[in-house]
């Protein structure tokens, strides 16, 4: 496994993320904490209450499919273009890294299609035993995002994962009902997701 793979490990092991900056390529790839770390809980009662609340989004989308890394350099492409006026932070180094965390295995792609097959919308995450870090997400058609968040998060809880870190809180996941924990708790319940056998390690699973 190479270095920059088992590095990167070890910092998400650790509580840290990536985000990057493309006016200081010169310098080291950045890794945060945060004093306040914003996680989807992953209990059945809240997974139906969000479901409930996205019910229009979800009948939207009920003819598309959920997919895990059917095409992961697709969704990274998606995730890496920035929304109008925000400023990029997957930058050319950030994407090489994540592409080597994939084919480690340990980076994915959850992926909405419409029945053409169209990317409607893509999550990155990253998947450390039963651990899920979801780093980005883009959708390409309206309704899409959010039907992808909610079958996402039913599928991590039908696997198995007991954790599920978004980073940093958005005025959006906030109404969705983000939990906010202290970096010390965050990392006691990260250790605790940790385990030798991860949610995904059977590559090809298709939701």
């Amino acid at each position: 496994m190479q270095r920059q793979v088992i590095d990167a490990v070890e910092r998400y092991v650790a509580g840290a993320f990536p985000m990057d900056d493309p006016d200081f390529q010169h310098e080291p790839l950045p890794w945060y904490t945060a004093p306040k770390r914003a996680v989807f809980p992953l209990d059945e009662a809240f997974r139906a209450g969000l479901s409930r609340r996205l019910r229009r989004d979800l009948r939207r989308c009920e003819r598309h499919t959920l997919h895990v890394d059917g095409d992961y350099a697709a969704v990274l492409e998606l995730c890496a273009e920035p929304p109008a006026g925000e400023g990029m932070w997957i930058t050319p180094r950030l994407a090489s890294l994540y592409r080597n965390l994939h084919a480690a295995g340990f980076a994915h792609s959850f992926e909405l299609r419409a029945p053409d097959g169209t990317l409607s919308a893509g999550i990155l995450g990253i998947v450390i035993g039963r651990a899920a870090m979801l780093e980005s997400m883009r959708r390409t058609q309206p309704s899409a995002g959010n039907a992808l968040l909610a079958r996402t998060l039913d599928l991590l809880a039908e696997r198995g994962a007991t954790l599920c870190d978004i980073q940093l809180p958005t005025d959006h996941t906030a109404r969705l009902g983000c939990e906010l924990l202290s970096h010390d708790a965050y990392v006691q319940r990260l250790q605790e997701a940790l385990s030798p056998q991860g949610i995904l390690d059977d590559h090809g699973f298709d939701a």
